[in-house]
């Protein structure tokens, strides 16, 4: 989940993490500026890949996320971005671990201390898929844990080619006519989506 600002580097450079020297010197930031400063130095537990979050590329296994809507609404001093100029890029796992690249994924959100690290894809039962994926994601007296679980991540260390995009979901016709040239032109193999994805037929956006 990125702005679309920060797409064209990317399709020309591949994915950087934030520690790398090929980052994005022009990158713009969207969420919470502390929590990513504080994920910069925040350690990765599971050896291999080990390191910090600053030196990984995170992806979220599902869509609708809580900093999603805290960047729609600008609520607890997150700069507000309207959500067409936000998009998500879409990329299979197997992708991932077919291009080479070194990765782990957690149960939930990456920086919290009760979260766990896991490397193996036999472990990949442990992600809480319906917290994953459910519309509604607050934390009620039943299940007070549910936002962080929603937040499950799968982290790819350093770099990762942008051949692994399989699509780019977008929030309306206007956010895809301003990306849409852009794409055709750098990687027209990659698909472009409005809103929601056919095969489960889920709306990424509020």
């Amino acid at each position: 989940m990125i702005h679309h600002q920060n797409l064209e580097y990317i399709l020309r450079h591949g994915f950087q993490c934030a520690n790398s020297p090929l980052a994005n010197p022009d990158y713009l930031p969207i969420g919470d500026s502390g929590l990513i400063q504080d994920r910069n130095i925040y350690p990765v537990p599971i050896i291999p890949p080990n390191g910090n979050l600053g030196n990984y590329i995170p992806f979220y296994f599902g869509y609708r996320s809580p900093m999603l809507l805290r960047i729609k609404t600008g609520n607890k001093g997150i700069r507000q971005y309207p959500q067409e100029n936000i998009i998500y890029l879409c990329a299979n796992i197997e992708n991932i671990i077919k291009s080479g690249a070194v990765w782990c994924f957690t149960d939930g959100q990456a920086k919290n201390k009760t979260t766990q690290f896991f490397n193996k894809t036999e472990d990949l039962n442990k992600v809480d898929w319906n917290a994953v994926y459910t519309p509604d994601w607050h934390n009620t007296e039943e299940d007070y844990d549910k936002m962080r679980r929603k937040q499950a991540e799968f982290l790819v260390q350093d770099s990762l080619p942008v051949s692994v995009i399989d699509y780019i979901v977008v929030y309306n016709q206007p956010s895809l006519q301003k990306i849409e040239k852009l794409v055709n032109f750098l990687v027209p193999s990659i698909q472009m989506k409005i809103n929601r994805v056919e095969t489960n037929n889920k709306n990424f956006y509020y």
